[in-house]
C-alpha cells in the first residue's frame, strides 16, 4: 500500500496490476527524478503547482504533447521527462478514447 502512496505523490500510479500503464495524477512535488537500472532517468516536473492548482492543464512527454492522462512502462524505462502544468483544464484528456486500457481491452505490445 505504501508503494501506491509514493507513486501517487510523485504524480503517477499503476492503473491495473499486470498492465504496464500508469495514470497521471496530481503530484505533491515540483520535481521528482527516478534513476533507472539502465542508467537513464525518468523525471516529472510540475509548473504552477500549489494547493490551489492541483489539477492538470496539460502534459508533455519528452517535449511532445501528451493528450491522454496515462503513459506506458516502456515510456518510463526509456527514460523521459514528463512535464505537467498544474492549472485546471476540464477538457484535457476528456475524450471517450482517453482513459487507459483496462485489463479487458489490453493487448500486449500496444
Amino acid at each position: 500500500m505504501w508503494a501506491f502512496v509514493v507513486f501517487y505523490m510523485m504524480g503517477f500510479f499503476p492503473v491495473t496490476p499486470g498492465i504496464p500503464v500508469y495514470n497521471i495524477g496530481s503530484p505533491v512535488f515540483i520535481k521528482v527524478s527516478i534513476s533507472l537500472p539502465n542508467g537513464k532517468q525518468f523525471t516529472i516536473r510540475v509548473k504552477n503547482s500549489s494547493t490551489n492548482n492541483k489539477y492538470i492543464k496539460s502534459a508533455t512527454l519528452n517535449g511532445k504533447l501528451l493528450d491522454k492522462p496515462w503513459f506506458t512502462h516502456t515510456n518510463l524505462l526509456q527514460g523521459a521527462v514528463l512535464d505537467l502544468n498544474d492549472v485546471p483544464n476540464k477538457t484535457w484528456s476528456s475524450k471517450a478514447a482517453d482513459p487507459p486500457p483496462s485489463s479487458v481491452a489490453f493487448k500486449p505490445g500496444n
